[in-house]
């Protein structure tokens, strides 16, 4: 019954001479939109179809440029009658490859250890996943091969390289004639300076190594190479350094240390000798050994050398945990001093589980290894770089990362990539350059727009940023925000911060923090409080006319 009453009440209309729809219709058309809505919402392969011409038939957008462009169209289609205030948090796929960022550091940093703590002090804000070419001054070390080394290298690789490593053995030196059948390529020189030489270095330790060759007479050449923690890589710069006796400390050598010492440093020399390594956490620890402390101890356990004499010395460490440190040293006038000899290179890292470390890099010894024609993938081998990881790390367990950089042919040319392999468990799989991300759209003054808000949650450094801008200001305020933490917020206290107080801070910190932020620019800020307990509060803001004020 009631389907046929209501047919007939539109029959009825049907006949009528006005239509009171067109009014009803007229009338919604002219209020705002009645409905104020909040949803997620992914992407379908049908949605992205839909835009088949601008996205060339894939199903990702090639920017976030690219999709803010189309999905505020959609949205509007979508939801035809939602109005002012709608949210729509947004599921799609987007190309994100990886790239690195540049960074140049001041400072001489010898290996890995040294780049880890400039990097973790410097760029405290880096993600897991975030590549870096760092820039920076490195010590480097000299070393020559030897007749003993060859033999060492015959002995190593002999089975792989028969006619190369014979000569080499026998000679000498590399061959370095290509049409002979004992030819040494750069990659092969690199692969036999790495099963010689790679534990004799720490990780990051930049080396000149120098070796003879023959190629139609006798000769030399000079590798300048760097150890990433899987083989050597050559470095494209220039440098020469000093051959260098190594000499690693023993347990006497730190005992002597620490009854000489005894006197002069009680609490360095007492820990030197329990723990048997030197405690550099100056500043922050009363055992601390400085370097000028350190290179007077040295002095005292290496041996007379003849003037002129490089050292290469290694020591134990401990910066919160245990390492080792090689220092070059150089003897003249009856005493060592210190005598590095750098070299500016660039180096890329990635950030893993919170540290710095090298990728794995794919090397030309590698891509022969798999059979390929050229070093380097494309789209229709890739697969093999996560079989590779397979017996790279055989014990490797539930969601262990691996960082690799490799070279990769897209068609057009070959090009450098970088990114990251999980291990779920079973098989490594390499994170794709397209990712599923989300971002969220807001209806605003009739149209959806991007939502730009940033969530930002203050570090310790913003709190003291904060505090001492306002010293001078609100003394009783920045000064308990700077020893405690967090923000007063009790109405009542000597210490309170209003919330003009809060938003002339906030100021300080996004003018600090990013100085180029855009008009209409939002950040959701979180920080510490105190209300008679501690906890979290989250003040919106919005850059209008140059200046941050609430966006509430």
């Amino acid at each position: 019954m009631k389907k046929i009453i209501f047919y007939l009440m539109i029959l009825g209309l049907t006949f009528t001479g006005c239509n009171p729809l067109d009014d009803i219709y007229s009338d919604i058309d002219a209020k705002p939109s009645p409905v104020v809505g909040a949803v997620d919402y992914t992407l379908t392969s049908e949605d992205y179809a839909e835009y088949e011409t601008e996205l060339n038939g894939e199903e990702y957008f090639e920017d976030q440029d690219q999709a803010d462009l189309l999905i505020p169209d959609f949205l509007a289609d979508l939801y035809p009658v939602w109005g002012e205030g709608s949210l729509v948090n947004v599921g799609y796929n987007l190309y994100d490859e990886t790239l690195t960022e540049p960074i140049t550091a001041s400072e001489t940093l010898s290996n890995l250890n040294q780049i880890d703590d400039y990097l973790s002090s410097n760029y405290e804000t880096a993600e897991n996943g975030t590549f870096v070419e760092l820039t920076y001054n490195a010590e480097v070390l000299a070393y020559t091969l030897s007749d003993s080394d060859f033999e060492s290298i015959e002995g190593t690789l002999g089975s792989k390289y028969p006619e190369a490593t014979s000569s080499a053995a026998r000679f000498g030196n590399f061959e370095r004639r290509s049409s002979n059948d004992a030819y040494w390529s750069d990659s092969m020189i690199l692969e036999a300076l790495t099963g010689l030489l790679a534990s004799e270095y720490n990780t990051g330790q930049v080396v000149v190594v120098n070796f003879p060759i023959y190629d139609g007479s006798p000769g030399s050449e000079t590798f300048v190479v760097q150890h990433n923690g899987y083989s050597f890589l050559k470095l494209d710069v220039e440098a020469s350094g000093s051959d260098a006796v190594e000499y690693t400390l023993s347990g006497d050598d730190y005992d002597t240390i620490a009854t000489d010492l005894a006197s002069t440093y009680p609490d360095p020399a007492s820990n030197l000798g329990n723990f048997g390594s030197f405690d550099v956490r100056v500043g922050s620890s009363d055992n601390a050994w400085t370097d000028a402390m350190i290179l007077e101890a040295l002095n005292i356990v290496l041996p007379v050398a003849t003037e002129g004499d490089v050292y290469a010395v290694t020591y134990a460490i401990y910066n919160g945990s245990v390492g080792t440190e090689t220092v070059t040293l150089l003897y003249t006038g009856g005493v060592y001093v210190e005598n590095a000899t750098v070299v500016e290179v660039s180096s890329i890292v990635a950030k893993n589980n919170g540290d710095w470390e090298f990728p794995y890099t794919f090397t030309e010894a590698d891509f022969n290894s798999f059979g390929f024609r050229f070093p380097n993938f494309s789209s229709s081998n890739i697969y093999i770089l996560d079989i590779f990881l397979e017996d790279l790390f055989p014990f490797a367990q539930a969601d262990d990362v691996t960082m690799v950089q490799y070279a990769f042919y897209n068609g057009d040319e070959t090009v450098t990539k970088y990114g990251h392999s999980i291990f779920d468990g079973d098989k490594w799989k390499l994170t794709p350059d397209v990712i599923e991300t989300s971002f969220q759209y807001g209806f605003e003054n009739g149209v959806w727009v991007p939502d730009n808000t940033i969530n930002y949650t203050f570090l310790s450094a913003d709190v003291t940023l904060i505090s001492e801008a306002f010293i001078e200001i609100y003394p009783g305020p920045a000064d308990n925000v700077g020893f405690f933490g967090s923000f007063d917020r009790r109405s009542g206290s000597s210490n309170y911060w209003n919330d003009d107080m809060l938003l002339e801070a906030f100021n300080v910190l996004l003018d600090v923090r990013d100085p180029s932020a855009a008009e209409g620019q939002k950040y959701k800020l979180t920080f510490v409080v105190y209300t008679g307990s501690t906890g979290n509060e989250t003040k919106s803001v919005i850059k209008e006319g140059g200046v941050w004020v609430y966006n509430e």
